[in-house]
This record gives C-alpha cells, sequence and structure tokens, in this order.
C-alpha cells in the first residue's frame, strides 16, 4: 500500500473516530434522528442537531477550498511556501473587514464577504507588486508574504490600542470558529467549492505549462498574464468566502499543501483533489478537537488557534521524515556594491538618539526637555537602553543566521527561535509554579534559552537533510503553534496569563535600571563573542567539504554560533517578548548601505538595530502620550515600510 493512501486513511480513521466522540458527547437521542430534516425536530434536538453536522460540513467544505488554494497558488509561483498565508491573503481579508468595521459600518450592509474579497485581492496584490521586479522570484514572492503579514498585523496591533473595546469582538471571531446554528454558511461555501472546481477544469493545461517557464508557456500559446489574473481573483474570492464567513484558519491551507508535497504527488489534478481531501480532513479533525475540548473546559476554542497547535507538529513531523531532493545555494537577496560605511556619523547619530530619547519628551505644557535625575534614572534611560540592547541582539541573530543558513529569509522571526524562547517562558510560567518553583530572572532566562536552543537544534539539524524551502515551513510551523497558544490563553482569563501577554506584544515598559545593565551586559558579550567567530563562519559559508580542509572544525564551530544565536534571541525575547522585524530586515539594510563583508556586516547591523529599536520605543511611549504603543509593533511598521522599498529594488 503507497504512503499517499496510508496517510489519508490514517487521517480519515482519526476524523471518523473524533467524529463518534462528538456525536457521543452532544447527542442523546437515536441516532436516526440525527439525520432527520431540522424542521421535523424540536428546538432542542435541533439546536444540537445544527451544532453538529453543519459544523462538520463546514469544516470539510471551508478545509478544502483553503487546501485548494494553496495548491493553486504553489503551482502559480512555483513556491513550495505559497499559501493563503504567507501571501497575505487571508490576513488582508481580515484588516479589510477590521476597517470596515470601525470606520465604514455602512459598507456592512452589503455583506462582508465583499469586503473580505476587497482586502484580500489588494494585499495579494501588494506582495505580487513588490516581487515584478524580480520577475516572481519564489523567494521574493514568499518574503513579500512575510513582510505584508508582518505589516497588516502591526496595523491590526494599533487599532486595537485606540478602538480597543469595537476591534477586540473583531479579532476574537477573526481567530476562527466553525460553530454553525444554521446550515446557511455551509450550502455557500459547497455551492463555491462546487463553482471553483468546474473553474479549474480548464485551467489544469494551461497552469500545467506554466509551472515549467512563463516564455516557454507563451511561446505554446498559453496567456500567461491572463491565467495568473484568474488564478488570483480565484484564490481572493475563496479566501474572503472563507474568512468572511469562519475567521481566519491560517494554518489549514498550508498544511494541506505541504502534505501533498511530502507525499509526492506530482499531477496537477492529483493535486488539487488531494489538496482538497487533505484540507478538508485537517480541519474535520481540529473542529472535532475544538468541540470536545469546549466540552471539558467549558471556555470558547478558537479554531483558528487549534490548526495552528494541532497543525504544526505535524507538518514538522513530516518534515523531518524528507530527504534533502537537492543542496539548494539560496543567493543572497540584496546585492549591494562594496562602499565606505561612515562609522563615525552612524556612531554619532546613535548617540544622538540616546540622548534625545532620554531628554526630550511631551508634558501638560507641550515638549519639554527635562532634567529630573531620579525619572531619567529610573526609567527613561533603562528603557532606551533596553531596546537599543533588544536591537543589537536581535540585528546580530540575523546576520548570524543568514550567513550560517546561506539563506536572506532567515532571522529569528522567521525560524521561529524567538517564539520557541517564548514558548520557553511562557510554559516555565505556568508549569513550575504549580511544583513549588518561583519564576524568577534567573528561571525565565534559563526557560527562554532552552526554547531557542531547542528550535536552534532542530532547524540545523533538519538544514542538513532538508532544502531550505522546508527550513523555513519549520519556523513558521513553530511561529503558528506559538501564535494558536497564545490565542488560546486570551481567552482563558487567568490574570497572571493576561500580565504575560503584555509581555508578549514586544514593550519596554518593565524595563528597570538592573534588568537594562543586564541587558546591555549581554549584548556585549555575545556581540563580542559573535566577532571572534567571524572567521570560521565566513568559512562554512563556503561549504563544510572547503571549511573542513582549511582546518575549521565544523561541528563545534556550529555549536558554538547555535549558542550565541540562542543566547541572542533568548535575551531579546526577555527584554521585549517575540514580537520585532529587526532580525529580518536590519541584515540587508547594512548590505545595501556597502557593508558586504562579514566583519563590516556585523557591527553595522548592530548600530542600525540599536537605532531603529530606540527609535521605535522612543515613538511607543509618546506618540498617543499618555498611552503607549507598544515597540515591537512601531519596528514591525518603521521596518515593514522600509523593507517594502528595499524589496523594491530587487531584480531578476
Amino acid at each position: 500500500m503507497s504512503k499517499k493512501i496510508v496517510v489519508l486513511l490514517v487521517m480519515l480513521i482519526l476524523a471518523l473516530v473524533s467524529s463518534y466522540a462528538v456525536v457521543t458527547q452532544l447527542w442523546h437521542w437515536p441516532i436516526s434522528k440525527l439525520w432527520q430534516a431540522s424542521t421535523q425536530l424540536p428546538i432542542e434536538m435541533m439546536a444540537i442537531q445544527l451544532q453538529i453536522v453543519p459544523t462538520m460540513w463546514i469544516a470539510i467544505v471551508a478545509g478544502g477550498l483553503l487546501g485548494v488554494v494553496s495548491v493553486l497558488l504553489q503551482q502559480l509561483v512555483k513556491n513550495s511556501l505559497a499559501s493563503d498565508t504567507t501571501l497575505g491573503v487571508g490576513s488582508g481579508a481580515q484588516i479589510a473587514l477590521l476597517i470596515v468595521t470601525l470606520f465604514f459600518p455602512s459598507f456592512g450592509i452589503y455583506g462582508s464577504f465583499w469586503v473580505a474579497f476587497v482586502g484580500a485581492l489588494l494585499s495579494m496584490g501588494l506582495v505580487f507588486a513588490l516581487a515584478a521586479p524580480s520577475r516572481m522570484n519564489p523567494l521574493v514572492l514568499v518574503l513579500g508574504g512575510l513582510v505584508v503579514n508582518i505589516l497588516l498585523a502591526a496595523m491590526a496591533g494599533l487599532l486595537l490600542i485606540f478602538f480597543s473595546e469595537k476591534a477586540l469582538g473583531v479579532m476574537t471571531w477573526g481567530a476562527g470558529s466553525l460553530l454553525q446554528s444554521s446550515w446557511q454558511s455551509s450550502q455557500q461555501l459547497t455551492l463555491a467549492a462546487a463553482l471553483l472546481g468546474l473553474g479549474i477544469l480548464p485551467l489544469l493545461k494551461p497552469l500545467t505549462l506554466m509551472s515549467l517557464d512563463d516564455r516557454q508557456a507563451s511561446s505554446m500559446g498559453v496567456p500567461v498574464a491572463t491565467i495568473r489574473i484568474i488564478v488570483v481573483v480565484m484564490v481572493a474570492l475563496a479566501t474572503a468566502l472563507v474568512v468572511s464567513r469562519l475567521g481566519m484558519l491560517s494554518f489549514i491551507g498550508l498544511g494541506a499543501a505541504t502534505l501533498v508535497n511530502v507525499l509526492n504527488i506530482s499531477k496537477l489534478s492529483h493535486r488539487l483533489l488531494s489538496g482538497f481531501s487533505l484540507g478538508a480532513l485537517l480541519l474535520w479533525i481540529t473542529s472535532n478537537v475544538v468541540t470536545l475540548i469546549e466540552q471539558s473546559v467549558s471556555i470558547p476554542v478558537p479554531a483558528g488557534a487549534m490548526t495552528g497547535v494541532l497543525g504544526a507538529p505535524l507538518i514538522i513531523w513530516l518534515i523531518m521524515r524528507q530527504r534533502r531532493q537537492h543542496n539548494e545555494s539560496v543567493t543572497p537577496m540584496l546585492v549591494a556594491k562594496r562602499r565606505r560605511v561612515a562609522w563615525q556619523g552612524i556612531a554619532a547619530g546613535l548617540i544622538v538618539l540616546v540622548v534625545a530619547a532620554v531628554l526630550i519628551a511631551p508634558t501638560l505644557s507641550g515638549w519639554q526637555v527635562m532634567l529630573d535625575s531620579r525619572i531619567l534614572t529610573e526609567f527613561r534611560l533603562p528603557r532606551t537602553l533596553s531596546a537599543a540592547a533588544t536591537g543589537v541582539m536581535l540585528a546580530t541573530a540575523g546576520v548570524l543566521l543568514q550567513t550560517l543558513t546561506r539563506n536572506p529569509m532567515a532571522s529569528p522571526e522567521v525560524l521561529g527561535i524567538s517564539s520557541g524562547a517564548a514558548l520557553g517562558v511562557l510554559l516555565a510560567f505556568i508549569l513550575l509554579p504549580a511544583i513549588g518553583i518561583s519564576m524568577g530572572m534567573g528561571t525565565m532566562v534559563l526557560a527562554g534559552g532552552a526554547g531557542a536552543v531547542l528550535v536552534l537544534l532542530l532547524i540545523l539539524w533538519l538544514a542538513r537533510r532538508l532544502d531550505p524551502a522546508y527550513l523555513l515551513l519549520v519556523g513558521i510551523a513553530v511561529a503558528a503553534l506559538m501564535s494558536g497558544i497564545l490565542n488560546i490563553i486570551k481567552l482563558t482569563g487567568d490574570p497572571r496569563l493576561q500580565a504575560m501577554l503584555s509581555w508578549l506584544s514586544g514593550t519596554t515598559y518593565s524595563a528597570r535600571p538592573e534588568t537594562a545593565w543586564w541587558l546591555m551586559s549581554c549584548a556585549v558579550v555575545l556581540f563580542v563573542a559573535s566577532m571572534l567567530l567571524i572567521k570560521p563562519l565566513r568559512l562554512l559559508g563556503l561549504g563544510e567539504t572547503v571549511a573542513r580542509s582549511l582546518g575549521v572544525t565544523v561541528k563545534l564551530t556550529e555549536l558554538m554560533i547555535l549558542v550565541v544565536v540562542a543566547g541572542l534571541s533568548a535575551a531579546s525575547t526577555l527584554a521585549v517578548g517575540p514580537l520585532s522585524f529587526v532580525g529580518l530586515m536590519i541584515p540587508h539594510l547594512a548590505t545595501s548601505l556597502g557593508a558586504v563583508q562579514l566583519e563590516r556586516q556585523l557591527p553595522l547591523a548592530a548600530l542600525l538595530g540599536a537605532g531603529l529599536m530606540i527609535i521605535a520605543d522612543w515613538i511607543g511611549r509618546y506618540i498617543i502620550f499618555p498611552y503607549e504603543i507598544p515597540a515591537g509593533t512601531i519596528a514591525a511598521v518603521i521596518g515593514g515600510a522600509y523593507f517594502l522599498y528595499l524589496m523594491r529594488r530587487i531584480r531578476a
């Protein structure tokens, strides 16, 4: 029996067993009545029937739609990381719904579907526009999707701060809910799935030809631009319908498409059918698990969060079973000419930033220079130094990872290292007090470091066996797992965990003199350690064989780099949480300014990272004074906007 059949059978058995458990838990009448027409049942029985059957059916259809959408996108852009999530389709639909709800509620009269459709089209159009100068380079497409996702998440965070009461309801719904009370949404999605299938049939041959090369497809008479527009519109329509009815189910499409790739299904028609089947089974199982958990703990569990919690370990396990198909060398995303770096000007600018952030602040009488020694030493200076130290550490970790993996998309955020550190702290915060261990700073450092090291070990072990695209998928899976756990925590109401969520939002609010100097010390020590690793790291970038022939102890060097990156990621995450853009963007910014060689790129990236975080922290503190915006959110907006500008310079 082939591996494909085994996977499908196992997932089908899991879906049926979990469905039986749901029916046993909720349905207390003869099973035959479960399939009767709803209008013929008493009110109580009808309510439970509608809760069970339409919920399972809409999970099957919605999961299938998302699976097909992701397979279509991967076929269109020739990238195994493409999906409704990674190309910003779902997040665009969600932010459009949020904006309309807050500012243009009258538009809701015409239905939320069209709002979500426009948002999905705009976000996906932005990603494609970013990749157009590079002739739709697959790497640039996915990186553009990541940037757009980060920016849209930052926008949602800002709206939550300004309009917390109105926006919170939309974002809670947006976390994904499959619970149904009628057949209306199920019928709409079923009709959409049938129409999507009919619409895809005439596109099978052109899409198959386009998977080889656009120029060859054009020479064979395929209208490449027209086909691309048609597929984009179909993808936006399907995704908008799912998001407008159920909220964000962010991991299902990517999970289904990854399973299709792992099972080595090559023919497009079979890939689409498998994508629908696997997506349907994934969301069906998830829906059943959510229902059973809600019955046990009596709190609502967002289905979108649970898709990350259940899907991430599955994808990581499947990826771990793959062998490296080819050793693909990923070239740097931005190539710049080597030129002299104005070190003195950059250093002087950083000093000016620190002084301004410490001394200049708004008061009831307007902007003033504040010289109160207690306020300066106990509040402003610690926060500014903490932000600077965090920027140094994240930028340094980004340079080390991008050089080690030879992958321009590598960073503590994208590869899931920051999420692993945050998850380690979060689990320690929940579990250790229960066994009588207090949560001090030392315990948090150990827990965060352990989480970062575990994720790094997994990534570096997989780096020897996997294509770089799959390596990034591991990071996306870890981040999805972290996001799912956080979304579930938000609904528990535990005040201790709510305090943790404030830390995870990316703020320096809790910085104190002693913690600030501890962070600065960590940043200095780890940065010096990174500088000492430059020579062996540069040789490793030439390949293991060459590095070993030149006297580099490969295993030991990789281990030392791993420890340094884990320390950088854990310390920065403990300072401001895992939400930042610095590690991904700053190395490219340093390269674009002429720091091509590693010994120049590393110190320049550290200075730029410190400057960005100081600016983000200062703006976040005072832009809506006396209220605050987390520094991580501001860094995402500033860094994301500049990174979009850099991406437009990429050429094929």
